[in-house]
């Protein structure tokens, strides 16, 4: 589904991703997880060009995205064809990053109407659809200071997925939240993992990624150190980065 190959990215100096080369394949559900500032949340936001790449090649479907590497140098593909390419993909960061000033339905119907153009009761018919895909049947016309931190991350994950996208992005979906609050979220992805969706999901809740994921991927200082099935990973993880990494979160 989608491929990475030799993906660097710097800012200024600093070398946030080394040389990042790795497959996810449809259907799969890969986590990533690794300690604060490891570059797992620049990976993603390259993954859909929220960032930019210094280099590297970034595969959808086999197809190159976004961009063309023409003697060493990136050469953006046209804003249309990037638009394109990156509906394939739907994204869900920690914030929500919802309109304060539009309903759940308005939130889920904004991309429907201004980005695919479609009319506004079709639009209207898919966000109602996509939020009580998420349990929110009730909440279409509330805004997101009527509701709580999960009830907002689940409107964001029904606005990513009324795009049909072929993979979904999740951005550490639940460090905003309240404890309590978690559950609702990750069983709202559970239920998307059990239909098929393809899904990369930096997390820090291990738990959680020991029962989703088909694959584990560890990531320090912008490398990947290690990865695999969950199981090897958090049960025999090889290098003694993993080791004293897992020692400190799983208690």
């Amino acid at each position: 589904m989608i491929r990475l190959a030799d993906i660097r990215k710097s800012f200024g100096n600093h070398e946030v991703l080394k040389g990042v080369s790795e497959t996810f394949k449809t259907g799969e559900v890969t986590c990533i997880i690794g300690p604060s500032g490891s570059g797992k949340s620049t990976l993603l936001r390259c993954i859909n060009l929220l960032e930019q790449p210094n280099s590297g090649e970034i595969f959808i479907e086999g197809t190159r995205a976004y961009y063309d590497v023409v003697d060493g140098r990136i050469r953006l593909h046209a804003e249309a064809r990037i638009s394109r390419e990156r509906r394939k993909l739907g994204m869900v960061f920690q914030d929500f990053a919802l309109f304060p000033h539009r309903t759940a339905l308005g939130n889920v119907t904004e991309g429907l109407i201004y980005s695919l153009g479609l009319p506004k009761g079709e639009a209207d018919d898919i966000a109602r659809r996509m939020l009580a895909r998420v349990g929110l049947s009730g909440h279409v016309a509330h805004y997101p200071d009527e509701l709580s931190g999960g009830q907002k991350q689940r409107v964001a994950i029904a606005r990513a997925l009324a795009m049909s996208p072929k993979a979904m992005l999740f951005d550490e979906p639940t460090s905003a939240l309240d404890p309590e609050l978690v559950g609702e979220v990750l069983e709202v992805m559970k239920d998307l993992s059990s239909e098929g969706m393809t899904m990369i999901i930096v997390t820090h809740e291990m738990k959680f990624a020991r029962e989703i994921a088909h694959k584990v991927i560890f990531i320090d200082q912008g490398a990947v150190v290690e990865e695999g099935p969950p199981g090897e990973v958090f049960d025999a993880p090889q290098h003694e980065r993993t080791q004293n990494f897992l020692k400190r979160v799983i208690r």
